[in-house]
């Protein structure tokens, strides 16, 4: 019988901020999205979502820059809630609302969002096109999306060498072997989420199927381009204001 194998979100959840504080590409990454974030015109009163939210890194950051503005952290995975819940008790941050909430299972109103990102998410979710649909309907015309989702295969050993190049010149060796040590499980998650991409459970793309799916939406690109080693499609779309 064929083994199959599925992506433990919640054990991911527990090494994913630790590889995250060693990790260039997702320091990069996170920079790139909030770099966009924060040109954000956003209005006492505001709603804005984070769709996917995982461990919180992006939602309470955004919590935190837009003060006056109502955060919702929606993510369906117990473990990645409860990391951030975790955050929540060093820094309360009223403005900010977890959801535990499968995509499908989230009811907002149209047009109630100022503003959304939803951050290597779309492509674990069994109907993409449909999240699509479903962002651009709660953004109020005008409204901002930034985008980003894994497209390609994930090489994992690929992964491996170019973080441990960087660690050796940033820590040296010992330090190096023991933070490998410390995420081999996000490694052996990462494994199974290429898995999932060669049977197609998860959603693979170019950038250019990426992008038109988009855009088949109605949404309007202002920003579009590969990024955390070529894996990721970084988007920034807009609803048109009529």
């Amino acid at each position: 019988m064929q083994s199959t194998t599925t992506v433990s979100w919640n054990t991911y959840a527990q090494k994913y901020d630790m590889l995250l504080a060693f990790n260039p590409f997702y320091q990069q990454l996170q920079q790139e999205v909030m770099d966009q974030v924060k040109q954000w015109k956003i209005r006492p009163g505001d709603t804005l979502a984070d769709i996917g939210a995982g461990t919180g890194n992006y939602s309470l950051a955004m919590a935190h820059h837009f003060p006056m503005a109502s955060v919702l952290h929606i993510d369906q995975d117990a473990g990645m809630n409860a990391v951030t819940a975790q955050k929540k008790m060093v820094d309360p941050l009223p403005n900010h609302k977890i959801l535990s909430l499968g995509v499908d299972k989230i009811q907002l109103e149209s047009a109630s969002l100022r503003a959304l990102i939803s951050i290597h998410a779309l492509y674990t979710f069994p109907d993409p096109s449909q999240v699509l649909r479903d962002m651009y309907d709660w953004l109020e015309p005008g409204g901002k999306a930034v985008l980003v989702d894994a497209g390609r295969m994930v090489k994992v050993f690929d992964w491996q060498r170019a973080l441990g190049w960087h660690l050796l010149r940033q820590y040296g060796l010992r330090k190096t072997l023991e933070i490998f040590k410390e995420g081999k499980e996000v490694s052996r998650q990462n494994a199974y989420i290429r898995d999932m991409q060669e049977k197609g459970i998860f959603w693979t793309h170019s950038h250019e199927e990426f992008c038109q799916a988009v855009r088949d939406t109605g949404f309007e690109i202002e920003l579009s381009k590969t990024c955390f080693r070529g894996i990721s499609d970084f988007v920034v779309a807009r609803k048109p204001a009529s």
